[in-house]
């Protein structure tokens, strides 16, 4: 399913090309746990995979759903927790919630001050930080109010960061350029064991996705080194992207096509603008319309819809 956009309104689309739910919202987000949030009259409810609302329009705010619940903003804008019903489960007494639930605990916020409350609505940890990230494992990121980043436990108990200790860790705000290094004459990388694996020569290098680093030189042009260092694609592309499911869009003169991990340019450069592929099938845009085309380049939803880049098949 992917979300489309037609006369200015939103709907869903499924991979064979046919609208699964027709046009008719304000706004669409992506899905979460089989239900995608929207928009009408301003106001934001959820429907799911074959568009059947489940939670009328009523909130002023939503998010995504995670470990089956979602935090909601009430008329006076403020935040609360409900479940998949539409029930309330968590009062709306909150100013802010930024990540929701994950591994069963939500940051929060009242009055600038955050911490983190249980899917009983029970503060576990205070809220005394002034940032607090969510838990991506068993410990998370927070800031003090004396500007100090911290690592915390499910406990509450902080600690400092030690990359030998915690660089394995999945942490929200740490650990996001792994390996990322600069020298006077440019930007490298390392792999996990130190080794150079991208000499600093560069203006940017990407972080590693689909076993590859792309990497911008100093001619502004883009190209990419494979994991194990290898330079495979010279800087050519005005632009790159990150490789995913097995090939990376580029743009080159204005147009966009893909490459492959060999360098070798697998669909033409002819679009006005191509996202990266997802499940098979990648959007593009092409005089002012928007669909979907496969791995061969060849049109599979066709290019007859309003141009909405953030949509991709989920």
């Amino acid at each position: 399913m992917a979300v489309i956009k037609q006369n200015d309104k939103y709907g869903l689309i499924n991979a064979k090309g046919k609208i699964v739910v027709k046009p008719q919202w304000d706004y669409i987000l992506g899905e979460s746990e089989g239900v995608y949030p929207v928009e009408f009259d301003s106001l934001w409810g959820y429907i799911d995979r074959k568009g059947k609302v489940i939670i009328e329009p009523n909130y002023w705010d939503v998010d995504f759903f995670d470990e089956g619940y979602a935090c909601v903003g009430n008329s006076n804008e403020m935040y609360g927790f409900i479940n998949t019903k539409g029930d309330t489960v968590i009062d709306f007494k909150y100013n802010e919630s930024f990540g929701g639930f994950s591994q069963g605990l939500a940051d929060v916020t009242i009055n600038d001050s955050c911490g983190y409350i249980n899917k009983k609505g029970e503060i576990v940890i205070p809220l005394i930080y002034e940032t607090c990230y969510p838990f991506l494992c068993e410990l998370a990121v927070i800031w003090t109010f004396d500007g100090e980043q911290k690592i915390i436990n499910q406990k509450g108990e902080t600690f400092e960061y030690v990359e030998e200790k915690h660089k394995d860790k999945k942490l929200w705000s740490l650990n996001t350029y792994a390996g990322a290094f600069k020298t006077e004459s440019g930007r490298g990388r390392l792999n996990a064991k130190g080794d150079t694996i991208i000499p600093p020569n560069y203006l940017s290098t990407g972080n590693l996705s689909d076993r590859m680093h792309i990497i911008q030189a100093k001619n502004k042009k883009w190209g990419a080194y494979d994991e194990k260092g290898n330079l495979v694609i010279e800087p050519q592309f005005d632009d790159l992207w990150h490789f995913y499911e097995g090939v990376a869009n580029f743009s080159l003169s204005g147009k966009y096509g893909y490459v492959n991990k060999k360098g070798e340019i697998v669909i033409d450069p002819k679009f006005d603008y191509a996202s990266q592929f997802n499940n098979g099938l990648a959007y593009v845009e092409l005089e002012g319309k928007a669909g979907f085309i496969d791995k061969n380049g060849k049109v599979v939803i066709p290019i007859i819809y309003e141009p909405y880049r953030m949509t991709r098949f989920e």
